[in-house]
């Protein structure tokens, strides 16, 4: 086990152990991304077998990157052993996997799927794997979900939101949590807010909206529109400021098909976006405009107003001065 006193994620691999102890070791390393009891790692030509994992572990959640050779990993009379009850989300990057957790179905590249440590599962590796797995505490899960079940047995992104969550997953690296220009709570939230949306899905319900939700829906989006700029902003903090509680306000956006984060981002997006084309900020550089946006990176802050509008800060600010000057131009 690799941890540096500047850094809270822990790295983990086969490499650093002989091979006659590797699968043992697999044994250890699985039952600590997932929290739960004891798998049994068995495969082909053990002193081939490989197995990699960098792990961040907050209080709720705890996220884990993951590689390794082909191998068979199981779990199915060790249940009874959990003694906290975990689930996981796990998104395939690459390889190809048979599973079986209730039902048995297939994982590729690009699949995501649910997991619940009170039941059994036999995942089979069948080439070399690439994953990000995402382990929820049962407390985290039902804050969002009334009944996960409705989530297991087939990958998630066969649906709408279902491919959303596996999109947003997908970028979830322990470096990534770490690092990223969010508040790690509205990070998590995010992920709490797309698994109830996915579930209302699966569960055949549609996502109606009652005027009660449609108004903390407006009065949140107000409230982030009008403090966006603090780049500590969470949706604990708007929550306090409309007298209603995290979980509502969640659930307030879920009914009307919209999540926290988003919402933020787009925020910001509108207010960079003003200030780019004001005369008055000409002279403030575009890395301070995000800055005063609530971007604390600058880098991302390109990319996200990049992706959003199809343009760099620096393009959009010299397509506002050629506006303005054709205006002049033929005003005279």
């Amino acid at each position: 086990m690799v941890r540096t006193e500047s850094s809270p994620i822990v790295r983990l691999s086969t490499r650093d152990i002989a091979p006659a102890d590797r699968l043992n070791y697999a044994n250890w390393i699985l039952s600590v991304a997932d929290g739960a009891a004891p798998t049994e790692v068995s495969a082909g030509d053990p002193s081939e077998f490989e197995l990699e994992a960098t792990a961040l572990e907050l209080p709720a959640v705890t996220f884990v990157a993951m590689s390794g050779s082909p191998q068979r990993s199981v779990r199915r009379f060790e249940t009874r052993r959990t003694v906290q009850r975990t689930f996981g989300l796990n998104l395939v990057f690459s390889g190809s996997w048979h599973v079986t957790h209730g039902t048995r179905y297939r994982l590729g590249p690009g699949d995501l799927d649910f997991t619940d440590s009170c039941h059994p599962f036999d995942y089979d590796f069948l080439t070399n794997w690439k994953d990000v797995y995402v382990r929820l505490s049962e407390h985290f899960v039902r804050r969002w979900v009334r009944n996960p079940t409705v989530l297991c047995g087939r990958p998630l992104n066969d649906s709408q939101w279902g491919r959303l969550l596996a999109s947003y997953v997908a970028q979830l690296s322990p470096e990534f949590v770490v690092h990223a220009p969010l508040p790690q709570a509205v990070l998590i939230d995010q992920i709490g807010a797309l698994l109830a949306l996915t579930a209302s899905e699966r569960s055949g319900s549609s996502a109606v909206s009652t005027p009660a939700e449609r108004s903390v829906r407006d009065h949140v989006y107000d409230h982030i529109r009008q403090r966006c700029a603090d780049t500590s902003l969470q949706a604990a903090d708007v929550a306090s400021s409309l007298n209603v509680s995290r979980r509502t306000l969640h659930r307030a956006l879920a009914a009307c098909g919209e999540t926290f984060g988003p919402m933020l981002i787009q925020a910001r997006v509108d207010l960079a976006v003003r200030m780019l084309q004001s005369p008055l900020l000409d002279r403030v550089t575009t890395a301070e405009i995000g800055r005063r946006a609530g971007f604390s990176d600058a880098s991302h802050f390109v990319k996200v107003l990049r992706s959003r509008t199809g343009q760099t800060p620096l393009q959009m600010r010299r397509a506002s001065h050629g506006k303005r000057s054709a205006s002049a131009t033929s005003a005279d």
